[in-house]
């Protein structure tokens, strides 16, 4: 989450208010893990995708919809980072 927030001070107004964050610039920034398909299919794969973010003991799920032009942040969930970790 820290990442998000240094990321997110340098966005301006008009920017927010088109798309707040913008995948290309979260991929080139942000270190995440795709994930195969959203938590409860959340959107769903014609709508948008999700990616993990682990950020010490917390992980975080970030949404993404598809627009006309790149992927934008619709949302961040927390997540259980045991859900997403191989038990032994």
């Amino acid at each position: 989450m820290r990442f998000l927030i240094a990321f997110l001070l340098f966005i301006t107004p008009a920017m927010a208010a088109e798309c707040p964050v913008s995948y290309s610039e979260f991929e080139a920034n942000i270190p995440h893990v795709d994930l195969i398909e959203c938590p409860k299919n959340n959107p769903d794969s014609e709508l948008g995708f999700c990616r993990l973010v682990m950020d010490g003991d917390d992980a975080y799920v970030y949404v993404f919809l598809y627009t006309d032009d790149d992927s934008c942040l619709s949302d961040i969930r927390r997540a259980r980072k045991t859900d997403y970790l191989m038990a032994r």
